[in-house]
């Protein structure tokens, strides 16, 4: 049976009738299914265990970045399989995942694709699927939320990143990578990246790959806050990467130490002094879509 997990406020706010077109699509194929709306945030954990304690053997996603997240911190290592509807704003994992923008064709392309199994990562101790980290973007992130009630989608971010540079303060912590000695660290952003993107579609690990038993870390040195809107272009593109302010490390673990700091979990901010990172293997079973050349 399948259970489709739906935020029905994410998105453009049609995530409903979305996740019941999948029904209607599942129904068409034979397949039985029951539709779990979330009820607030952090509820499509909740809801998809709820689905495993039922007996689903497959999970469908319908909405955004921080839905599917939610979702995936229940379904790492269950072997229970996921479709991703995607109906949020950003929609970045779906685009590294190679989904066609529309979601019904999104998940149609997963009904006829492959199974596979993917990576996630965990932070202390709790799987995630996209991108996390701190510094500059967390800023953004907070302030985005404040904008969409003003700026539609993408526009929403971007606006953001110009509003926040006159508050912003670089990130100052102690990294360590794959058990090495701790270093000290100044910069703009560390992102820890399983996916490629964040914010609607910058690349912010263009070489990321989801199932690579590997992160990439991600480190951009501290920069004037008046040149970070001459380097977004850069940024949107991925071709930061190539700067020698950036730094692009391929690692099984990390740990960040700073005091009082905030971290961006898939979109989701959360204070902490520590974040230990650790990429958890072919954690997730997906449907691959097959891609017709």
């Amino acid at each position: 049976m399948f259970a489709i997990v739906v935020n029905p406020v994410s998105g453009d706010g049609q995530n409903a009738a979305l996740a019941g077109r999948v029904a209607e699509i599942l129904a068409a194929r034979g397949q039985a299914c029951r539709v779990m709306q979330t009820a607030c945030a952090g509820d499509g954990e909740r809801q998809t265990r709820l689905a495993l304690a039922a007996g689903c053997e497959a999970v469908v996603c319908v909405g955004g970045d921080g839905t599917l997240s939610e979702v995936v911190c229940a379904l790492a290592g269950s072997g229970c399989t996921l479709y991703i509807v995607p109906g949020g704003t950003g929609n970045d994992f779906a685009r590294a995942f190679g989904l066609p923008r529309d979601p019904i064709a999104a998940f149609c392309a997963q009904m006829d694709g492959r199974p596979e199994a993917i990576d996630c990562g965990s932070i202390n101790g709790r799987p995630f699927l996209n991108v996390s980290g701190s510094g500059f973007d967390v800023e953004v992130l907070r302030k985005t939320e404040e904008l969409k009630r003003v700026y539609p989608g993408n526009k929403a971010y971007r606006k953001a990143v110009l509003s926040v540079l006159g508050s912003y303060r670089a990130l100052e912590a102690q990294i360590a990578i794959d058990g090495g000695d701790p270093f000290p660290y100044r910069g703009t952003i560390v992102e820890i990246a399983n996916g490629r993107y964040i914010g609607g579609g910058m690349q912010v690990a263009p070489g990321a790959k989801i199932d690579d038993g590997r992160f990439d870390v991600v480190m951009v040195d501290r920069v004037p806050s008046r040149m970070i809107p001459l380097l977004l272009p850069l940024f949107i593109l991925g071709a930061h990467v190539h700067l020698p302010i950036a730094h692009v490390v391929r690692a099984q673990r990390v740990t960040i130490r700073a005091r009082d700091m905030v971290v961006n979990i898939d979109g989701r901010l959360e204070a902490m002094d520590e974040a230990a990172y650790a990429v958890l293997p072919g954690a997730l079973h997906v449907m691959r879509p097959i891609v017709h050349k």
